[in-house]
């Protein structure tokens, strides 16, 4: 099981911050809430962050749009999606802007638990995530 992972969580909802960051803390991680991508891309600025959980629709800035700007920006970070809305923005959506994980609301912590640890590890495998830790390139290439 992972311990003590720097997790930032981004949803417009105060609730599905403060649930969520509870139940994350609980698992033995440091949590940073923000409501905004705005917000977020601040943290990023001054923060080392693990992995980002990102609500797919907020104001301003969507999650798709922060999703994309991590990726590129901070290439280590692994990036889960929520969505309530999973017919207007599917997984493919989510994967496609940089995502490593998806998950549709509600659902239950538990389920919630296992996604957020597969997303890290997902991250783990990608070569950029590799190559932004100083890996080399060719050695992560024959190794796949």
């Amino acid at each position: 099981m992972l311990k003590d992972l720097r997790v930032l969580i981004v949803d417009d909802d105060p609730e599905i911050l403060e649930t969520l960051g509870d139940h994350i803390r609980g698992l033995g991680h440091h949590v940073t809430g923000r409501r905004s991508a705005q917000e977020a891309l601040a943290v990023l600025k001054g923060e080392e962050v693990s992995l980002m959980i990102t609500d797919a629709m907020m104001e301003g800035m969507d999650g798709f749009d922060l999703a994309r700007r991590v990726r590129e920006d901070h290439p280590d970070i692994a990036i889960l999606m929520m969505t309530g809305h999973e017919n207007e923005y599917p997984m493919s959506a989510a994967l496609r802007a940089g995502a490593d994980g998806y998950i549709s609301k509600p659902f239950s912590l538990r389920k919630f638990a296992m996604i957020f640890e597969r997303s890290y590890w997902e991250a783990l495998s990608r070569l950029d995530w590799w190559c932004a830790r100083g890996g080399d390139k060719k050695v992560a290439e024959t190794i796949r």
